[in-house]
């Protein structure tokens, strides 16, 4: 579906969820500690904001995980490629790609890990059957002019699912 439609609804789910906290504050029941996730991540993020550091981060990071918008980082033709949350600490380049279908429907074909970020003016990305082909340049450092060369390179990659 469409990523800020599904930003937006996460959004309303966590308000309702802290206002079903705030309505039903009965001591030692069940309903009330599941309600008590969303004001508790609330409250964290809030605090993480106004104070920062590693651990807030961390907690945050965690917390985040189910909300956090898809960010779109190369889009052509019927594929979209998203970069994959791994949070504050996690590692480089992970991407999600995902295919249109009808009007707002996605089908997630993939994931794919590369080394260096995607910049969408210097590459290129198709899918043919269950390969992603790649096409990006690559700086190379010349040792014997002493100069740094881009190069075009092609790269394939199998998609996990």
């Amino acid at each position: 579906m469409n990523t800020k439609l599904i930003f937006i609804l996460k959004c309303v789910i966590y308000l309702s969820g802290i206002s079903l906290f705030l309505l039903n504050r009965k001591p030692f029941k069940k309903i009330t500690f599941y309600y008590s996730y969303y004001l508790f991540s609330f409250i964290v993020l809030i605090v993480f904001r106004i104070f920062g550091g590693i651990f807030l981060g961390l907690l945050s990071s965690i917390i985040l995980f189910p909300i956090y918008p898809k960010d779109v980082k190369y889009e052509k033709d019927n594929l979209k490629v998203y970069e994959k949350f791994t949070g504050f600490l996690g590692a480089c380049c992970q991407y999600e790609i995902a295919e249109n279908k009808l009007l707002i429907f996605e089908k997630i074909c993939g994931k794919i890990k590369i080394e260096e970020g995607i910049e969408t003016e210097k590459s290129e990305i198709k899918m043919i059957n269950n390969i992603i082909e790649y096409k990006h340049k690559i700086k190379k450092y010349n040792y014997e002019s002493q100069m740094e060369i881009e190069t075009d390179t092609l790269e394939k990659i199998e998609l996990k699912k």
